[in-house]
């Protein structure tokens, strides 16, 4: 049996993080960060509405 490697959308903001799952992103998981313990790395399937929200916080913080 072939095991499937599926591609996630990583997030190293909690802010990032918070608007993408309000706005109906699934999150898969969150981890604490290698070399920054006390931060989380976030954990998201990498397709086109996560990419579209994660466009969307950017383009959000650039206007500003």
């Amino acid at each position: 049996m072939e095991q499937q490697l599926t591609k996630n959308y990583v997030v190293f903001s909690q802010t990032m993080a918070g608007y993408m799952m309000l706005n109906g992103c699934r999150l898969i998981k969150a981890a604490p960060h290698r070399k920054q313990p006390t931060k989380n790395v976030y954990y998201f399937p990498d397709t086109e509405y996560v990419r579209e929200f994660a466009n969307n916080y950017i383009e959000l913080r650039k206007n500003a």
